[in-house]
């Protein structure tokens, strides 16, 4: 039967919460979807539940940097897996898939389809070196001239690929959410304005740029959250209680902490489309963020928030917004309409299924219900 393949290293995070919704929409619309992936720190222990009972899970090692003797056999084994599915569509989702799999699907499926999501640039990367920054970008122009549609997630990722990478064919697809999963912010700390942000301790969501902030900007009416941070990722310098983390939460109620907030900070280096940040702004939450790609294209800037071009700016922003509760809500009521219109994940799959053409090899039903799909929606930790 033919089918999608979507192949991933990055099985976590922003990458595992796009590919459930992508592949249950697609399976619970009677398309045959297999994912061949490989696992990650970040990747969930209970991920198979995420998905629909006939999406079909496949084991690849695949390893984030570069070696030649383990990416040489990832090729192969993805060329057997691509062989025996026989795909009418493969979808790549991170670098390293991106390579692996464009080489894999010239082998072994050369009339399929191929579409590559970067989900963030590898040669954006701020934690390597340049050197390593320019063979990252040296893979993807070389990969590039395998073939396949290079798909974007935000514009200003449209102008890197096109830019740097002088890609043949590329295409706008922006990230996607389930609006109706997302509860609208609450008021749950009477007389505090509540800032927060979302996400691992890492180099890439920089949260030492938020402990920072949290050290300059707390007053007897403010409280610092941050979701999926651990207690002793706090340095010991900063006063105890400065900043409340939930630790690991399931994304359900790392949901429900986010519609706590009043303010949503993103200090990221680099992003592709942070779902996190998409994810405040539906649950009608003004953010403040830092100028990288994909956060820039997610907030507008003086409409449902503001973009920061540095630290001084950043805590700027995050002070008009603490002390103006009119400002808060005209931002948080502009964030939750326009989010909910733009990266509804209900329009962003019908844009995947003209892309895929499977019309053309099949008939595609549309899913009857919302709630056909509820069940396997995503509920782990995900970028949290």
């Amino acid at each position: 039967m033919k089918e999608i393949v979507h192949i991933t290293e990055a099985f976590g995070g922003g990458v595992l919460s796009m590919l459930t919704q992508l592949s249950n929409r697609a399976a619970a619309a009677g398309v045959g979807v297999t994912i061949l992936h490989s696992i990650r720190q970040e990747t969930p222990d209970n991920f198979s539940r995420l998905f629909h009972p006939s999406v079909k899970l496949t084991y690849v090692n695949m390893t984030r940097e570069v070696s030649v003797k383990d990416d040489v056999s990832s090729l192969w084994a993805l060329v057997r897996k691509l062989r025996e599915c026989d795909p009418s569509v493969v979808h790549l989702h991170s670098s390293k898939a991106g390579v692996l799999g464009r080489a894999a699907a010239r082998i072994a499926a050369p009339r399929a389809r191929v579409f590559y999501s970067p989900h963030g640039l590898a040669f954006l990367r701020r934690d390597v070196s340049a050197a390593k920054q320019f063979a990252y970008l040296s893979f993807e122009r070389i990969a590039a001239r395998m073939g396949g549609t290079i798909v974007a997630c935000s514009t200003s990722e449209l102008q890197e690929i096109e830019t740097k990478m002088h890609a043949r064919k590329t295409r706008l697809i922006e990230n996607g959410v389930n609006v109706k999963e997302i509860p609208p912010r609450t008021e749950s700390h009477p007389g505090k304005v509540v800032i927060g942000m979302s996400g691992r301790a890492s180099y890439q969501k920089n949260h030492e740029a938020f402990l920072v902030l949290a050290e300059r900007l707390t007053n007897a009416s403010t409280k610092f959250v941050w979701i999926g941070g651990e207690s002793d990722e706090v340095p010991d310098e900063l006063p105890s209680g400065m900043v409340s983390s939930s630790g690991w939460v399931p994304r359900e109620r790392a949901l429900e902490l986010t519609a706590e907030l009043d303010i949503y900070v993103q200090t990221s280096r680099w992003e592709g489309m942070p779902v996190a940040l998409i994810e405040a702004q539906v649950a009608g939450i003004p953010a403040v963020v830092t100028d990288v790609v994909g956060n820039r294209d997610v907030v507008l800037h003086g409409v449902t928030g503001f973009v920061a071009s540095n630290d001084a700016e950043m805590q700027h922003y995050i002070a008009k917004l603490r002390d103006d509760p009119q400002l808060r809500a005209r931002m948080g009521t502009a964030a939750r309409k326009s989010a909910s219109a733009r990266f509804s994940m209900d329009a962003i799959f019908r844009q995947w299924l003209t892309v895929y053409e499977l019309g053309a090899d099949r008939a595609v039903r549309e899913p009857a219900e919302e709630n056909e799909l509820a069940e396997f929606e995503t509920t782990s930790e995900s970028q949290y």
